[in-house]
């Protein structure tokens, strides 16, 4: 990093909490610290559903993907594209439930304790989020500063703490690991603890207004940069035309399906198409429940705004995925290749090193070599993956002007705080305006409530950066946030649609699928002696014991939810008729330009013309309209189209 790469990075650094405070003066009350008052336009919108989903771990997830699995590596990102269509039917109901927070939904639907319920597990949702975006984000910065946060870290000497969460679940032995760690903090750490502080900073001022601006700005930036390094990367391997010269250096480097012989380094499962499907209906079960979705689709006017907003902001993210898997292919072509710069003049022995043992990863020679020297080449694989954006930026930028790299740099740093601070905003609401509000102290003043919120949310903050040194690879990351959220996304789901499924069911639902989670994770062995005829299928030994597939674990999770939820739901009355019929009420309730009125305060009128539904067996789904069936053929022919054009490309160049 040169001066004017560190004066780009003060100037983002001073922008930010500048951001905050002009943010924070445009709040009219309370509430609107959490809802950004309703005001975002159509343009915000879409890039805060492109920017609360797309910050570094995005990036560096579908790079690292494509370097471990070639194209296939894409669908990390592609999972979500069967389901997106679905965002354009989600929205307007979310938007419809004038909710504050998603506690709220549960309030509305199933009563107070489930939304005491929700209030829990939403914030352990948002810190996880917060987690992997702190620790994909560290780990690009620190790589894009090297050394400053590593030279600092060895100055400070300070301890940090790190849980096992394995051992969390072990019964109590005399050789159990502990529970709570500490080891030397070390420059992604400090990294990590650096982007907490501001980001804490930020989002305690500005609320989610700030992280609007914040998210439209960084957006953008990223969209403008990620196609400033296309013809940037290619020149260093002769044009995009050349890549499928390069072929040879790792096989399979073109295959858009995966087979069962794919895999990406640090998980067991192959990469099949069995795993992305159970991935994706995880994903589908899940994006209900993220907390920062029910804000999202409330930002905005109207349900048209929520609509386009939700729906082509997440299609926006997907195309630029495309870019970034081309990114990593030529990364592949690059670093493996004759030109590559781990053996040009400024390289280091290390770099020799390391060049030699990646090839050996591609190319399948590692195989022939000791257990140890196998587990020691793949480990350096797996850590130039996951660093392999920041590596790349890096070595890109050496020969350009300077500032460059600071810009990119902030733009990782904005990101994490745009994004982390949307989770950090939504989940010190939940605990503010449902948990403290209803269980420690009710009748307060709003302005007290928003004070409590502001202060639950540094806290937040510090148990997400305990728990991202627990992540050993961005692959930990995106497994964990998208199988959290589905274990209560259920329960969302079914109390949309189906009119039985009552109090008793969310409740059941969580506890068991939650169960199931600990049990499949911690606890194969268990498992295993249930289902001893599907060993070969479910179940693979390791050097750390016996492992359950990932895909199963996903199915095994949801079908015993979705199972005991529906048990659940016979062996108990039905619900209040009242409350039932105030919800589905407000769900086809339009909404209108001049609401102010909140959550369970709102009252539709009685003389408004309801929004059609279809009826059948207690189930109630959104009726059919022009406008609904517009855009969720258009959003499936983006879909289609992007599979198609993508599968295109990879051939014919």
């Amino acid at each position: 990093m040169k001066s004017a790469d560190w004066i780009v990075v003060a100037i983002l650094l001073l922008m930010l909490p500048l951001i905050a405070a002009l943010s924070a003066r445009r709040l009219r009350a309370p509430v609107e610290y959490y809802t950004g008052g309703r005001r975002a336009g159509l343009f915000q919108l879409i890039m805060l559903a492109f920017g609360s989903g797309t910050s570094a771990d995005s990036q560096g997830s579908v790079m690292s993907g494509a370097w471990r699995a070639g194209l296939s590596g894409l669908w990390w990102q592609f999972l979500w594209l069967p389901i997106t269509p679905f965002y354009w039917i989600l929205a307007p109901l979310l938007r419809r439930l004038r909710a504050v927070t998603t506690a709220d939904f549960f309030t509305m639907r199933f009563g107070r304790s489930t939304s005491l319920l929700y209030s829990l597990y939403g914030m352990i949702i948002c810190v996880v989020l917060m987690a992997g975006i702190l620790f994909a984000s560290a780990r690009l910065l620190n790589v894009l500063t090297d050394p400053f946060f590593s030279n600092a870290a060895n100055k400070l000497h300070f301890q940090i703490p790190s849980v096992d969460l394995k051992a969390v679940f072990l019964p109590p032995a005399v050789d159990r690991p502990a529970i709570l760690t500490w080891r030397a903090l070390g420059g992604e750490g400090l990294a990590a603890a650096s982007l907490g502080l501001l980001l804490a900073i930020c989002g305690v001022i500005g609320g989610l207004n700030a992280a609007i601006v914040t998210d439209v700005i960084q957006g953008c930036v990223r969209i403008v940069l990620t196609i400033v390094l296309l013809p940037l990367m290619f020149s260093r391997i002769g044009g995009f035309g050349l890549l499928h010269t390069f072929e040879g250096l790792k096989p399979g480097m073109f295959d858009f399906v995966v087979n069962a012989e794919s895999r990406l380094e640090g998980q067991q499962d192959p990469f099949t198409p069995f795993y992305l499907f159970m991935l994706a209906v995880a994903g589908l079960a899940g994006i209900i429940a993220q907390p920062h979705i029910m804000t999202m689709c409330g930002a905005g006017h109207s349900e048209l705004d929520a609509r386009i907003g939700f729906t082509f902001g997440n299609l926006l993210k997907r195309c630029v995925s495309v870019l970034w898997a081309f990114l990593g292919l030529a990364c592949v072509a690059w670093y493996l290749g004759p030109a590559s710069p781990l053996e040009g003049p400024a390289s280091t022995p290390a770099d020799r090193e390391l060049l030699v043992q990646l090839r050996e990863v591609a190319d399948g020679s590692v195989e022939a070599k000791p257990a140890e020297e196998q587990a020691r080449a793949r480990t350096l694989d797996t850590r130039f993956a996951d660093r392999l954006f920041g590596r790349m930026v890096r070595d890109l930028t050496e020969t350009l002007p300077a500032g460059l790299r600071g810009l990119f740099a902030a733009i990782v740093i904005a990101a994490a705080v745009s994004h982390c601070g949307t989770q950090m905003v939504v989940a010190s609401g939940l605990f503010a305006e449902h948990f403290y509000k209803h269980q420690i102290r009710p009748g307060m003043d709003p302005h007290h409530y928003l004070t409590v919120g502001r202060l639950c949310g540094p806290v937040l903050v510090l148990a997400a950066l305990v728990l991202q040194m627990s992540f050993a690879n961005i692959s930990d990351v995106m497994r964990l946030v998208i199988k959290t959220p589905a274990v209560i996304g259920i329960s969302m789901w079914m109390g949309l649609i189906w009119t039985r499924w009552n109090t008793v069911s969310v409740w059941v639902t969580t506890i068991v699928s939650a169960g199931m989670g600990i049990l499949c994770g911690y606890f194969p062995e268990e498992v295993q002696r249930t289902f001893p005829g599907l060993t070969h299928l479910m179940f693979t030994e390791t050097p750390q014991g016996l492992i359950m597939m990932d895909a199963w674990k996903i199915l095994l999770i949801l079908a015993s939810g979705l199972s005991a939820g529906i048990i659940g739901t016979f062996v108990t009355d039905l619900m209040q008729d009242s409350q039932l019929e105030y919800f589905y009420r407000v769900i086809r309730t339009p909404v209108s330009p001049d609401e102010a009125t909140y959550g369970e305060d709102y009252q539709p009128p009685d003389d408004i013309e309801l929004l059609p539904c279809v009826a059948f067996w207690g189930f109630q789904l959104p009726g059919p309209t022009r406008g609904g069936l517009l855009g969720f053929t258009v959003a499936w022919l983006i879909v289609g189209g992007l599979v198609l054009v993508t599968k295109w490309v990879s051939l014919v160049f």
